[in-house]
């Protein structure tokens, strides 16, 4: 017998006592079942408890305070994004989009369909789409929408932030630290206001040569810019007098003249505030009120802003950094203190713009490659993905664009959505 066929027979082989042990071991677990003392779980506290929560429940939804209660609920249950279509093939509410990619301004028109204007590094609309105000190094040309140039000038440094006045007389544009106008047709080049560089300290402003200037919305040839010294002015663009100023927000990075005239956003990564502007009925009596600034949660940053153009709301892209996780919000604010979120995201949003006639906005999500489409009023959003492709010719890499001007309205002024014909 060998060594394995040993080990087989010992394995197979039963334990001494083996059957006398089960029935020992069977016999004390019987006997300990039997004496056991069953409980009753009493119902009346579980039946306490379910009612005592839905009291509490009801009288949060009836109460005042339950009014937030309800909004809060459905702002973070109810807020979602929509089913992402492919393609844009329609721009929901109409008009036509300019959007800065890096490889220059496209023109998207309302059935969806782009046109790359060329290797320009920003643009801005005319106040009626006529044309576009396009910049590269230090030339400024104005181009019509399937890029066509019309006229050309060239400055003694570097170009930014054209905007194009709302009845299309006037273009402001900074060249270097200076702020100059230029008629439509590309004539009578001027300086406006020179060495509007901040100057430098260790609690400084942001550099206003990196805010664009502002022409009012109504029409007037009234300016807004953020001067060296950090102050909000209000000039007249023909003859450069002040027509009002008052201190601008520190750390300000960009403004907005909207809401028909009556208000200018000012906003920096961590505020907001409203600055009404008072007219006495002419165009050269301004005056610019208290601002007032919007509530903000603990821990937001303001990522962008923009005043509605005939209304007095203000959107906003909200991003909040936690340790769980980041989210975003597109907030809505009112004339008051009131707000509204429009949607929560995981992760981080990009701009926004509203649409010309107000009644909805476009928000830019970078990290989900979409845009995003919200009503204020009743109506289903719209999301469409693949944006990076679509302003991607060939496929080249490149970075997500960026949102330019939604045009447009015969009353609409918009930031980067301003302008009009050459002369016309």
């Amino acid at each position: 017998m060998n060594e394995e066929r040993l080990r087989e027979l010992l394995r197979e082989a039963p334990l001494p006592a083996a059957a006398a042990a089960e029935r020992r071991s069977l016999a004390v677990v019987a006997g300990a079942f039997a004496q056991r003392q069953p409980r009753k779980r009493p119902a009346l506290p579980r039946l306490a408890t379910a009612l005592a929560a839905a009291t509490l429940l009801a009288a949060l939804l009836l109460s005042p305070a339950g009014a937030a209660v309800r909004h809060w609920v459905g702002d973070t249950f109810t807020a979602s994004t929509p089913r992402p279509e492919p393609a844009l093939a329609k721009i929901p509410g109409g008009g036509r989009l300019l959007v800065q990619s890096s490889f220059g301004p496209w023109v998207v028109q309302p059935d969806g369909s782009r046109r790359l204007l060329g290797d320009y590094e920003e643009a801005t609309w005319s106040p009626h789409g006529l044309f576009v105000a396009a910049v590269k190094g230090r030339t400024l040309s104005a181009l019509e929408p399937d890029g066509t140039p019309r006229w050309s000038i060239t400055a003694g440094a570097r170009i930014g932030v054209p905007r194009w006045s709302l009845s299309g007389e006037r273009i402001a544009y900074r060249a270097g630290f200076d702020l100059h106008v230029i008629a439509g047709d590309g004539t009578e080049d001027r300086l406006l206001a020179g060495s509007t560089a901040a100057r430098t300290r260790p609690d400084a402003r942001i550099s206003p040569a990196y805010v664009a200037p502002d022409w009012s919305p109504t029409g007037a040839n009234a300016l807004a810019y953020v001067n060296g010294a950090g102050r909000l002015r209000i000039v007249g663009s023909e003859s450069g007098s002040l027509l009002a100023a008052a201190p601008a927000m520190h750390r300000i990075t960009w403004m907005d003249w909207g809401a028909g005239g009556r208000r200018i956003l000012e906003a920096s990564p961590e505020a907001l505030r409203v600055r009404p502007v008072w007219s006495a009925g002419h165009p050269s009596r301004l005056a610019l009120r208290k601002a007032q600034p919007l509530p903000l949660s603990a821990g937001a940053t303001v990522v962008d802003a923009a005043l509605a153009p005939n209304r007095p709301l203000v959107a906003a892209s909200i991003t909040y950094w936690k340790r769980s996780g980041t989210r975003s919000t597109v907030v809505v604010f009112g004339p008051g203190k009131g707000s509204r979120v429009l949607l929560t995201v995981p992760g981080s949003l990009g701009q926004v713009e509203w649409s010309p006639d107000g009644r909805r906005l476009l928000a830019a999500w970078p990290g989900a490659n979409q845009w995003l489409f919200l009503p204020l009023g009743r109506g289903k959003g719209r999301a469409v993905a693949n944006i990076l492709r679509a302003f991607s010719p060939g496929g080249r890499p490149a970075s997500f664009p960026r949102l330019a001007g939604w045009c447009c309205a015969a009353t609409v002024a918009r930031r980067g959505a301003r302008g009009a014909a050459p002369q016309g």
